[in-house]
């Protein structure tokens, strides 16, 4: 794992939005082996690398100094085209209520004008930030996600609630779907508020990978979630570009198609409540999945030992696995769920 120590101190913004979800967590876990990370202070510019941890690509002198962040952004229909989405680093993809998607993005290299339109958090939106122990823009939550916010100061909350200055409604959309915020906004609340970041990755990247001609062809991938949402990709030009219910993805801010390098598939449990709406999500544990990449596909699995630690990824014989230089995005997907492709 590579790490890099922003010094950087946290406001926590609090809202009251009415839900209830339960955190779920594989009992049968058994420790990953994990290298000690080295701590690299970001303080001097000696010690920075020039590839990004999120993508292992070359940073410029710019990009070096931009702060990484996150944000929760929504993928209803009424949300679509997005903002901000071709510029992000990974996006990780999973289910809200009544089968509807959602986003987290990371940003670190690019820094987008506009980002949105930004949603609520859920438990699992928290364990994914909490994974990558950056701050995440949203407006406001579930009752149990606010509650651990408020219960547990190592979380960077950046709630629009209470922080409206960092967000702005764009007049040409209907509310909800008209939130937005941009890099410079959140960046400005993080370095405005001193906040800690601990940049941390132990994803790889090595292009060579993707040469290995027994790995199967993937050039079509499609993933039908529920009865609502299909997603699929169409490998083009060397990346995967985005589909969602059969209409070409694009980024609001510059008509870019959405286009990844690297998608990942991880599959876990994921279970509606008693009040059968909100889900339940188990983001600890071990499973499957797929990792789909210039055209071919490796089947892997996937472990996470406790709330604090990352997602590991292994070829399905346990050896390591690589991504390929560029952006990612990120299933997370019910184990009944298979992607099929060809």
């Amino acid at each position: 794992m590579k790490k890099i120590t922003f010094i950087i101190p946290l406001l926590l913004c609090i809202s009251i939005v009415g839900c209830s979800y339960t955190d779920t967590k594989s009992s049968s876990t058994k420790p990953f082996k994990r290298e000690s990370p080295p701590v690299i202070d970001i303080s001097s510019n000696d010690t920075v690398t020039n590839d990004c941890f999120y993508t292992g690509e070359n940073l410029t002198e710019t990009e070096k100094s931009n702060i990484p962040f996150m944000a929760i952004i929504e993928n209803s229909k009424d949300a679509r085209p997005q903002s901000g989405l071709s510029e992000a680093d990974i996006v990780f993809e999973t289910m809200a209520e009544g089968g509807i998607p959602r986003f987290i993005a990371l940003f670190h290299k690019n820094t987008p004008k506009q980002i949105g339109p930004i949603r609520s958090v859920r438990p699992y939106f928290l364990s994914i930030a909490e994974e990558y122990n950056l701050p995440f823009a949203h407006c406001g939550g579930s009752a149990e996600a606010l509650s651990t916010i408020k219960a547990d100061s190592s979380i960077k909350s950046i709630n629009e609630i209470a922080n409206g200055a960092y967000f702005y409604r764009d007049a040409s959309r209907k509310a909800p779907h008209n939130l937005y915020t941009s890099a410079d906004k959140i960046r400005k609340y993080i370095t405005s508020n001193n906040i800690k970041i601990d940049i941390t990755s132990n994803l790889s990247f090595d292009n060579s990978f993707w040469k290995n001609e027994d790995l199967a062809n993937a050039t079509v991938v499609n993933l039908k979630l529920n009865n609502f949402y299909t997603t699929n990709y169409k490998f083009v030009n060397g990346k995967y570009e985005k589909y969602m219910d059969g209409v070409k993805s694009i980024d609001k801010n510059n008509n870019i198609p959405l286009s990844f390098t690297n998608i990942v598939v991880q599959q876990t449990p994921i279970k509606i409540q008693s009040d059968n709406l909100h889900l339940d999500i188990a983001m600890i544990g071990k499973g499957s999945g797929y990792l789909f990449s210039n055209g071919k596909v490796e089947k892997i699995l996937w472990s996470r030992t406790t709330s604090n630690t990352q997602t590991e990824l292994t070829t399905a014989d346990g050896n390591k696995v690589y991504l390929a230089k560029g952006n990612t995005i990120w299933h997370i997907i019910d184990n009944s769920v298979t992607p099929t492709y060809n």
